[in-house]
């Protein structure tokens, strides 16, 4: 996708806050060591994957600093491209109504070129282009916007030909865009078989392009935050592989976007045989079979209520995907008041399974990290933060 010429040296440097050179790789002073992946990058064309943290966080930064960069998400169906659009948006302070998704392959060119009409108000009768309204709510002086241009690969020559010049002039037909409005896009790869093709070179050239790989703990945290069935997230922890399956051959496979939708849109109180089937359709047979039974099981735990009553003497579950669900389940109501009886019960569960219910329960409650059993806890557990098992 991209061979080095001056101009990419100059739109690759621009973008980002101070950069030395040291050892024939670049280092940022002002950005942690988790974007410095963007710095393996051949110019602006990916040569290694890419977490969708990694990608988040390498966009916030660098939208922060120049609005006109324009990055590439890359990566197979379901993998979470559209909602880390969505995550970089709102940390950069957007508001819900200046973000935009724009299916390119749903529209004709001409919604972006502009109408035909003809002007004959005058002495000499031409034909001008009037713009849609698409776009019309992030023109200059309308403030910050972000345009998420979707399924780009998919799209025809003429999108893509239209897209390099948006993109690049930041201007459509009869106005030109708020200089504080974003563009990124997203798309499949050609091995994908999902209709994508190769851009032209020139678009190519245009952009910032990252290969997202899945982060299993970013995408289950996601989940969690965006209100699906915490049994699930629990498993997906346990059976990490299952997070991102994508086959190509299958009309139904595991993926991010899959399971969140299986974690959402089902009744839990739908019996089991007929969720299992729904499971099936969704994420394929071999990984809703895994479920369903983990499912079951899990609805066999101790009832958390019970767990807080009795912290001390309530039975720890044996199977490893019962304790990721009681762990998953206290920390989602975990509050101060029930903290120092949860952490009874959880300290007496392996390293792994404590770790799983502090992370989730510190992110979800900031508050619980000022008393003393997470204090105490980390004292005597801070081998685990000094690389110790």
């Amino acid at each position: 996708r991209r061979i080095p010429n001056p101009k990419d040296w100059v739109q690759f440097l621009v973008p980002l806050p101070i950069i030395l050179l040291t050892d024939n790789l670049f280092t940022c002073k002002h950005m942690t060591s988790s974007v410095h992946v963007c710095f393996h990058l051949c110019l602006k064309g990916a040569t290694t994957m890419t977490s969708i943290n990694q990608a988040i966080d390498i966009c916030t930064r660098t939208f922060r600093h120049t609005p006109s960069f324009v990055p590439m998400f890359w990566g197979e169906p379901g993998v979470a491209k559209s909602a880390a659009a969505h995550v970089i948006s709102d940390n950069l302070g957007i508001p819900r109504d200046r973000y935009i998704d724009v299916n390119l392959v749903n529209h004709e060119v001409v919604d972006f070129t502009g109408i035909p009409r003809i002007n004959d108000s005058g002495p000499i009768s031409f034909t001008e282009f009037v713009a849609t309204d698409i776009f019309a709510k992030f023109a200059k002086g309308t403030g910050p916007g972000f345009i998420n241009l979707e399924e780009l690969p998919q799209s025809d020559k003429s999108h893509q030909v239209w897209t390099a010049g948006f993109s690049y002039d930041r201007k459509t037909t009869g106005f030109e865009l708020d200089p504080e409005v974003r563009i990124m896009a997203t798309g499949n790869r050609t091995q994908d078989r999902s209709g994508a093709k190769a851009l032209l070179s020139h678009l190519n050239s245009r952009m910032y392009h990252l290969d997202i790989e899945v982060d299993t703990e970013a995408a289950t945290t996601w989940m969690l935050d965006n209100g699906v069935d915490p049994l699930l997230v629990a498993f997906l922890r346990l059976r990490r592989d299952l997070v991102q399956q994508f086959n190509a051959d299958a009309r139904s496979s595991p993926t991010c976007r899959a399971w969140t939708q299986l974690g959402t849109d089902i009744p839990k109180d739908m019996p089991t045989d007929l969720y299992l089937m729904l499971a099936e359709g969704k994420v394929g047979e071999g990984a809703a079979a895994e479920w369903v039974a983990a499912r079951d099981m899990m609805h066999k735990m101790p009832s958390i209520d019970v767990i807080r009553m009795k912290p001390d003497t309530t039975e720890i579950p044996d199977e490893p995907s019962v304790r990721y669900a009681v762990t998953t389940s206290m920390s989602m109501t975990a509050s101060v008041d029930t903290f120092s009886r949860d952490m009874v019960y959880v300290s007496r569960m392996p390293k792994e399974f404590q770790m799983v219910y502090i992370t989730d329960a510190m992110r979800l409650n900031p508050s619980l990290q000022q008393t003393k059993d997470f204090l105490d806890w980390t004292i005597k557990n801070q081998d685990i933060f000094m690389g110790g098992n």
